[in-house]
């Protein structure tokens, strides 16, 4: 997968998933809020670890503080995606 075609829908696909296996439930929303969820800087750094494998790019751990919810999340990731220098 070129990391240039990632699609929002794609992205948010991927943190939903991640999420939910770092917490250990059997899923979570687009409208959670990573805090509330649990999330603390260790599951932080599991999900921000397999995004970054997944996909390629240097996601900040920062993310997940800046952005709680899990939409506004995946549309920070997106961004760094398409930020990021293509290969």
């Amino acid at each position: 997968m070129s990391i240039a075609s990632v699609t929002l829908a794609e992205v948010e696909a991927a943190v939903l998933a991640v999420t939910a296996e770092a917490l250990n439930v059997p899923e979570v929303q687009l409208d959670d809020n990573l805090l509330e969820l649990g999330v603390d800087s260790l599951v932080a750094t599991r999900i921000v670890a397999a995004l970054r494998t997944r996909f390629g790019a240097d996601i900040p751990l920062l993310n997940i503080f800046e952005y709680p919810e899990l939409r506004e999340f995946a549309i920070s990731v997106l961004d760094t995606i398409q930020d990021a220098p293509q290969e």
